[in-house]
């Protein structure tokens, strides 16, 4: 017995078929493209998305027995817009959530609307991607806009392919921007100012309930047996969450990708921790997620691997030089705010900073300056939850970082935490497997489930330079309360 985890992706489509043990037993793949316009435009082809899905599938499932895939989980990238025709066909491209043209129509609409009510209406403080979008089509195409006899999400539609029903679960919703959380249903204040229909909008369902059965025509495009269930759309941060069994109120996952993004989970419901904050229901039942991205993170190490002449470094390469330097830097300090941060009322200038810099520092005294640096905002995102009454009890990192013998510990260090790091690299769709298994054993409690099957992972706890870190900690976020002195 196995089941399919799908993570529709930005930039691939990913598939993973895992067993009851939590093994991964199959795995395909396919990239999905992006076209950039004019203005900051970013787009995609929903057939396209689709193709690339069909492929994943067949090319996962044609590495074990297809009969023995009983469920299929889709988790999918958040805020990817896409309007629709009367008999569901598409209207104009996909709009990714990294195109930029309804910015400027989502910080109007906060200056307009406020902070206070964002909170009210929709449990975030910030206004993105969906909001944005929508407003910037009413302006500028309002006859596509009211001719769409639907309003989708690249999650829905492929659900909806995949089983003859649009449907997504509250994290998709809430990821764009249309989720109230204190009624757990669209806002109709909201899409009354939207000028927006609910009944154009996909399916609510729980991510542990089936959407609908694998239609026959799907049945034969990806080589699985028609009638299996699929799941609603799961926004991929929250569907990453039930894959690493971040279970429990005070679990942080930590994505260390381009951006470093946390998603912790809370046992009730509470306004935003922080500045650009999306709280929404979890899909574990009782519990509600704070997410919130630091901007920076693999980027900033890219950048200074750059700039020093060290790209080509990888794996044990990069470890050796970061071991090479001794905790705190000989004295460097870097505030690695490269694409911005929270900088609340401090006076951190705005961009990155590096202080204490002398001749006796080398490329790679800079970059364990970084990486600290970054350890250090991971701790002052963390103190939020804090101070907002939310006990943090254990790290879960993922993504590149995890690779590292050097980093995980750094993290440990200056944040006081053990670090749990998950060495399976594709943990959205593998919580996608985790929520198929719960469609084909409907008896079954989804948080036992995600608690069994989490994959391998190791520890690392603080270890004999906390109290080094410890200083270099307060030394960085005094500096966003007081002038830095260079």
């Amino acid at each position: 017995m196995m089941f399919l985890g799908i993570d529709l992706g930005t930039t691939n489509v990913k598939a993973l078929a895992v067993d009851a043990r939590g093994t991964i037993a199959a795995q395909g793949s396919a990239p999905v493209n992006r076209t950039t316009t004019p203005g900051g435009g970013v787009e995609q082809d929903i057939d396209q998305i689709w193709e690339a899905t069909c492929q994943a599938i067949r090319e996962a499932a044609g590495q074990v027995s297809s009969e023995d895939i009983r469920a299929i989980g889709i988790s999918s990238q958040g805020g990817a817009l896409q309007l629709l025709g009367a008999v569901g066909e598409p209207l104009g491209p996909v709009i990714s959530w990294l195109d930029s043209r309804g910015r400027r129509f989502d910080r109007d609409f906060e200056q307009r609307m406020g902070e206070e009510y964002l909170v009210a209406h929709t449990g975030h403080n910030v206004s993105s991607m969906t909001v944005g979008q929508l407003l910037r089509l009413g302006e500028e195409s309002p006859e596509m806009l009211e001719a769409a006899a639907g309003v989708g999400f690249v999650g829905d539609l492929i659900v909806g392919r995949l089983c003859g029903r649009r449907a997504h679960d509250p994290t998709s919703l809430s990821i764009g921007m249309l989720y109230n959380p204190r009624l757990g249903s669209a806002d109709p204040q909201l899409l009354e100012l939207l000028k927006i229909d609910d009944k154009r909008l996909p399916e609510l369902v729980p991510a542990d309930a089936p959407a609908g059965g694998l239609l026959p025509e799907a049945a034969e495009r990806t080589g699985l047996v028609a009638g299996i269930p699929v799941s609603p759309a799961i926004h991929d941060q929250y569907a990453a969450s039930v894959g690493a069994g971040a279970v429990n109120e005070g679990d942080v996952l930590v994505g260390t990708g381009t951006a470093w993004v946390l998603l912790a989970t809370t046992a009730r419901l509470m306004p935003p921790i922080a500045p650009r904050t999306f709280v929404c229901s979890h899909p574990f039942e009782g519990l509600y997620g704070q997410m919130l991205s630091m901007s920076n993170g693999g980027s900033a190490v890219q950048w200074v691997l750059e700039v020093t002449g060290q790209a080509p470094l990888r794996g044990d390469g990069l470890d050796e030089r970061l071991a090479s330097v001794a905790p705190g830097a000989d004295g460097l300090r870097c505030w690695p705010l490269l694409l911005g941060g929270r900088r609340g009322a401090g006076d951190v200038p705005p961009g990155g900073i590096f202080s204490g810099i002398t001749l006796g520092h080398s490329a790679s005294h800079l970059l364990r300056a970084v990486v600290e640096g970054l350890a250090c905002e991971l701790a002052r995102h963390l103190g939020w939850l804090t101070a907002a009454g939310v006990a943090v009890r254990r790290l879960v990192v993922s993504g590149p970082a995890v690779g590292s013998a050097v980093v995980p510990q750094i993290l440990a260090d200056v944040t006081g935490l053990a670090v749990a790091c998950l060495n399976q690299p594709d943990m959205s769709a593998f919580g996608a497997a985790t929520i198929a298994r719960r469609l084909a054993e409907p008896g079954a409690d989804l948080r036992q489930l995600a608690s069994a099957i989490t994959p391998a992972q190791r520890t690392v706890r603080p270890g004999v330079d906390t109290a080094v870190f410890r200083r270099l900690l307060a030394e960085y976020v005094a500096a966003f309360d007081r002038p830095l002195k260079i």
